[in-house]
């Protein structure tokens, strides 16, 4: 093999090794991103939560039928249809009942 084609050989592995770099510096930041999302999707949702417990309390509200409500809109997602979902616990924590 000749020097002139280490020099190609070691010319790719540097270039390679640069773009690789990039990607994990590019992946890192959409992992940022994403955390960042995360966060604000979970900060909305708890404020969410806290407003709903509140009215909750004022409000009659038909717990089956919000069990049922639940049940129907994720029927296609369940895995076991006997065992409480983590929605339906959730939705009974928010109407002050023990899951």
């Amino acid at each position: 093999m000749s020097n002139a084609s280490i020099d190609e050989i070691q010319e790719l592995i540097q270039k390679l090794s640069g773009e690789l770099g990039e990607m994990s510096e590019a992946a890192s930041r959409h992992i940022d991103d994403l955390h960042v999302a995360v966060n604000n999707v979970a900060s909305h949702v708890l404020a969410i939560e806290a407003i709903l417990a509140l009215v909750a309390k004022k409000v009659e509200i038909d717990d089956a039928a919000a069990i049922e409500w639940i049940r129907e809109k994720t029927a296609a997602y369940a895995e076991d249809s006997s065992e409480g979902s983590a929605a339906e616990g959730i939705a009974q924590s928010l109407l002050g009942k023990d899951v």
